[in-house]
């Protein structure tokens, strides 16, 4: 690797199962992101309103789902921070780390 940064042994890397996506019976709001608490992470919420309104099918509601999630995953194991979400006006959820 280059610039000083530290090697990972990716062969030894384990991914937290953190929160969970889950399908619903509400054509409104198709999927819900939910926190290990089993509370559904409101910033990503609302993106998914956003989606919707913009026409978006639940599938690509499902996909981009799925992809906060592993990234979510990702960072909390990648990383020493606390993972949380918040809302962006127009540039949609943001995931953010915060020193533990």
């Amino acid at each position: 690797m280059t610039n000083d940064a530290l090697e990972r042994d990716l062969a030894v890397l384990v991914v937290p199962r953190w929160g969970r996506l889950v399908e619903t019976d509400d054509r409104y709001q198709p999927y819900r992101l939910l926190a290990p608490d089993g509370v559904t992470v409101e910033p990503v919420a609302v993106y998914f309103q956003e989606l919707l309104a913009a026409g978006k099918a639940p599938s690509t509601v499902r996909s981009y789902g799925m992809d906060l999630l592993r990234w979510w995953r990702f960072l909390l194991c990648t990383s020493s921070s606390r993972v949380s979400a918040r809302w962006r006006g127009d540039a949609g959820p943001q995931i953010c780390l915060a020193a533990r």
